[in-house]
């Protein structure tokens, strides 16, 4: 090789060096403040009620999120929102929103005995908090996916819906319902952004995904829980249901009864509450989108 070519690759080689070195600074900064965010991940497929918890998180700090990985070494604490996740949590991490999950009720099924509670799905989560370890957690309860509809005004409730109602089943049911010939099926495990079109495309919502139902109800669209099977323990619908002031809550078992039914009553939550619950302590610099509540 000669001089001129070896001071050429050398330049190159340099020049490399000093865009990654770029990259991890700019980077770092971007992940100096707040938490690293974990929600419920497969390797296979995305659940779009879990993977908006990202999406939410980020607009709440208009800036990325580093995602928790569970692997990493000297994992630091990280922040829990949307999902049934709390029995994923270690000590001192940070909950805003999330939930018991039924299939996991009994204390020694728990890693942690100190958590940062700003605020939980609803009153079950908290009383097993309360009642099994010495935490303190506040009664400022809801799903913070009922913050959508002020975080995304990108996304909008159609004056002409297309459907007359969708069907999301949990996808544990997606087996039960082929969405040929039927239209009206929405699999949860499609793209969250498609998901959500259909949603506010539609009259009514017919969900056995729990989000399915949050994020109709966040718009105002009636929705009614659809229990097809056992695939779910149902405390995290109580639990929803009980925080949004409804524990009298009614479920179909078929979606001819769902449309017989029709919506459950509307939420009430103190969205401002809510809002406010967030651990804004931990991205001190950042600009948060402000919503505007009704009152």
């Amino acid at each position: 090789m000669t001089k001129k070519r070896s001071a050429y690759f050398l330049t190159i080689l340099q020049a490399s060096f000093f865009l990654v070195c770029l990259l991890i600074v700019q980077f770092g900064q971007i992940f100096a403040e707040g938490l690293p965010l974990y929600y419920w991940q497969q390797p296979k497929f995305i659940n779009f009620g879990d993977r908006i918890s990202q999406h939410i998180v980020e607009r709440m700090v208009n800036q990325p999120v580093q995602i928790f990985q569970k692997k990493a070494r000297n994992n630091p604490k990280k922040l829990l929102a949307v999902g049934s996740i709390l029995y994923f949590a270690n000590d001192h991490d940070v909950v805003w929103g999330s939930g018991l999950n039924g299939k996991t009720p009994f204390k020694q099924q728990y890693e942690f005995s100190q958590l940062d509670i700003r605020s939980v799905r609803g009153p079950i989560t908290r009383s097993f908090l309360t009642e099994n370890f010495p935490i303190s957690c506040p009664e400022i309860y809801g799903d913070p996916a009922l913050l959508f509809p002020y975080l995304f005004p990108e996304f909008v409730k159609s004056e002409h819906p297309k459907y007359d109602y969708i069907v999301i089943p949990h996808f544990t049911e997606k087996a039960l319902f082929p969405q040929s010939p039927s239209k009206n099926i929405v699999y949860p495990t499609e793209p969250w952004e498609d998901v959500i079109s259909k949603i506010l495309d539609s009259k009514f919502v017919i969900s056995s995904s729990l989000h399915g139902v949050i994020i109709a109800e966040a718009y105002g669209i009636p929705a009614r829980m659809l229990r097809v099977t056992e695939n779910e323990k149902i405390l995290k619908y109580q639990d929803y249901y009980m925080g949004t002031n409804r524990p009298d809550f009614l479920f179909a078992t078929s979606v001819e009864e769902a449309l017989h039914m029709g919506g459950e009553k509307p939420f009430k939550c103190d969205l401002q509450k809510l809002y406010d619950a967030f651990p804004f302590d931990y991205w001190p610099n950042s600009q948060p989108t402000m919503p505007q509540f009704p009152s």
